[in-house]
């Protein structure tokens, strides 16, 4: 009998998804324990059960109710009777993301299918509520979880939609959320639904434990493979979309400050909007692999200088995306490196060639540790490259850039 199985199994059963105070209190350190459970040894199992014992102590309340969803697990064992459903053993934990679409609404009841791939009159806004797995790899940083434990029934789905009811776009929501606090706007590249956009923002957040608004902006891309001809065109059409939504919230975000990441093509829209932005200041804005003709990149830079309080550029050359991009338009992507390496003044030029960032070699700004916990210290904390840890500088014929140590 598997004691750790039917120890993760009672506290699920035991768990509320509105946690009394004195619960909520000792979430943290539970979710740890339960997280080192999993992948304990069986020599050291025994003391991760102690951990977890110890905790359920200092709540008598869900103490109890773990006890006796033990005993009736070991009872029903010792029966030999069938124990029926499976436990709702899945850690999850909820990121409420708001997001802004120009894509047409489908109509559809389905979360997931509610956005499609063609080009909406105007921008729809509202909420997406996203449940992420609990032992996605990011977690386990040493960080508070400002996102709250929940248990899931084993094959429920893992995101929901829920529609804003006001018409004021992202404004009212945003301030009836977090007024005053930062926002983080993701813009996600080529081929991502909308569905998968929403997932991609709500693990950004969590990941960077962002104590703000997660905000994604999704344009109509075709979530296909074939069609990158089509979504370079959809990304054009939604620049002017873009640019009058971000201006918005540039303008009302009540004392918060704006904070841009864009990946991929999604960094075509990005540009284009900050070098019309006007007289609007962001915070950080981040370009995380850009599929941008380099010399584009580097013309526009002139244009959007002074638009933020610190601009990064995120590249490899070991981006396999970035390469078929360039035998297609014939000319360097902005986020490839080697000899093709973008380096401008007043933006922060952060090589990744060295790190192993898999087969692709082009999700690695929001996938790779290194990299997530470089985005961490520069958006939550503000810090410049020189003092985030695993830096070195480097220098190239265009001026100073920064390397990630293996």
């Amino acid at each position: 009998m598997d004691e750790s199985r039917i120890l993760a199994d009672a506290v699920a059963l035991a768990w509320s998804d509105e946690p009394a105070s004195e619960v909520a209190a000792i979430e943290p350190e539970l979710i740890d324990a339960l997280r080192d459970l999993d992948g304990a040894a069986p020599a050291d199992a025994e003391q991760v059960h102690d951990r977890i014992f110890e905790l359920l102590r200092g709540v008598p309340a869900l103490d109890e109710r773990v006890q006796f969803e033990i005993e009736s697990m070991l009872l029903v064992a010792e029966r030999g009777v069938e124990a029926g459903p499976a436990a709702p053993t899945l850690r999850r934990s909820e990121v409420t993301v708001v997001f802004a679409t120009d894509r047409r609404p489908t109509g559809a009841p389905d979360a997931v299918r509610g956005y499609g791939a063609a080009r909406g009159d105007a921008v729809s806004y509202g909420t997406a509520r996203v449940e992420l797995p609990d032992d996605h790899r990011m977690g386990r940083l040493p960080r508070p979880r400002r996102w709250p434990l929940r248990f899931a029934l084993h094959g429920r789905p893992g995101f929901e939609l829920a529609e804003a009811t006001s018409l004021g776009g992202p404004l009212a929501e945003l301030r009836d959320r977090a007024p005053g606090q930062d926002v983080l706007v993701f813009v996600h590249g080529y081929n991502v639904g909308f569905a998968d956009a929403a997932w991609r923002t709500a693990q950004l957040a969590y990941d960077l434990d962002f104590s703000g608004v997660p905000v994604l902006y999704s344009w109509p891309s075709e979530g296909a493979t074939l069609s990158y001809q089509v979504d370079g065109e959809n990304a054009a059409a939604s620049q002017r979309s873009f640019r009058a939504f971000l201006r918005e919230l540039a303008a009302s975000t009540d004392g918060g400050r704006v904070h841009v990441v864009a990946h991929s093509m999604g960094n075509r829209i990005l540009t284009e909007a900050l070098s019309t932005l006007g007289t609007y200041r962001l915070g950080h804005v981040v370009f995380a692999a850009p599929d941008v003709d380099a010399k584009v990149f580097t013309d526009r830079a002139a244009e959007f200088a002074g638009t933020a309080e610190r601009y990064t550029l995120y590249v490899s050359g070991k981006d396999r995306a970035l390469a078929m991009a360039k035998r297609r338009a014939k000319y360097p992507r902005a986020g490839s490196a080697g000899t093709d390496i973008v380096v401008v003044d007043g933006i922060d030029t952060i090589d990744a060639s060295e790190l192993d960032t898999g087969f692709l070699s082009h999700s690695y700004p929001m996938e790779h540790r290194s990299v997530v916990a470089d985005l961490y210290a520069l958006l939550c904390h503000d810090q410049p490259p020189g003092q985030r840890f695993g830096m070195r500088p480097m220098m190239s014929p265009r001026g100073p850039y920064w390397v990630f140590r293996r």
